[in-house]
């Protein structure tokens, strides 16, 4: 059965790289146009929605998810036995169809009451904070934070299979700040666009798909050369060496803290897990640091 949203219009299926793809900013592309997804830049994603470079392809980690949703929201339906769980599509704001948002299913309380629901994967726990709570990665924070405004939705409940086969739940509240701010940056993005009030390609910048992006933009070699301007020159060169020098600095800083961890399993300092020492099939063990190591260069909070 399909839910239908208390104040939004439904479309057909979007395909990634349509028309009307092109010309709607989602939920899925909110986080970049933030700076705070892991897998699009604002760069990618500006020559994606331009239709200068190809949609996303498929990947191991969008199959991982489309795996695992029947299965978590299989459980989420379990834990609330008398709320009703349907799929659903894609939704505009019926003022602003230019915004769109694909949740993964919705809700209906016992009470009538419509939620959204989010079903995730975890690779890395760390980035969750209590079951129970809000605190959720911050670029799936702006995902369900997009969703509820397009949808006139006011409470998102985003489930989540972690690494080690938990279950765990989280509500996440619509907050109109942060809708409004996201709607104003979405706006000037969307601006931005050929064919916008105010087109502007956005700087290069170091996410790895920008790097991506600039592959695909220029995919052929004629042979020629190209004379580099010398502030190019002396960035791209001092980046280079620095790297080589961070990678020696690395090595050395990892060997110190094996050698000084011994036969135990994970480094902490300050409560923080830092590093976990790992075998493979009986080999030798080596050493993997945590995906999000503190700054200890600032000072921690209180």
């Amino acid at each position: 059965m399909t839910a239908t949203a208390p104040a939004a219009v439904l479309l057909p299926t979007v395909e990634p790289g349509s028309e009307e793809w092109l010309r709607r900013m989602s939920a899925s592309k909110i986080a970049a146009v933030l700076g705070l997804s892991t897998y699009e830049s604002r760069f990618s994603l500006w020559h994606r929605m331009a239709g200068l470079t190809e949609p996303e392809p498929d990947d191991d980690l969008k199959r991982r998810g489309h795996y695992l949703e029947p299965a978590i929201a299989a459980w989420f339906a379990d834990q609330h036995p008398d709320w009703q769980v349907d799929t659903t599509g894609t939704w505009v704001h019926p003022e602003r169809d230019w915004t769109a948002a694909s949740p993964d299913r919705l809700i209906t309380t016992e009470t009538g009451e419509v939620r959204l629901l989010e079903c995730k994967s975890a690779a890395e726990p760390s980035e969750w904070g209590e079951p129970g709570t809000d605190q959720i990665p911050a670029g799936y924070r702006a995902q369900v934070q997009w969703q509820m405004d397009v949808l006139g939705v006011r409470v998102c409940h985003v489930a989540v299979l972690t690494a080690y086969l938990s279950f765990a739940e989280y509500v996440v509240t619509y907050d109109p700040d942060d809708a409004t701010f996201m709607r104003t940056r979405a706006a000037e993005f969307m601006a931005s666009l050929p064919g916008g009030k105010a087109p502007r390609r956005p700087d290069i910048d170091g996410h790895s798909a920008t790097y991506q992006a600039v592959r695909e933009l220029h995919p052929d070699i004629d042979g020629g050369d190209y004379d580099v301007p010398a502030p190019l020159a002396e960035r791209y060169c001092a980046a280079r060496h620095a790297l080589k020098a961070a990678e020696t600095n690395e090595r050395e800083a990892r060997a110190e803290l094996a050698d000084a961890m011994g036969t135990a399993k994970r480094a902490v300092f300050d409560g923080d897990v830092i590093a976990t020492r790992a075998a493979k099939q009986g080999g030798t063990p080596y050493l993997t640091a945590a995906k999000r190591l503190p700054d200890l260069t600032q000072p921690k909070a209180a």
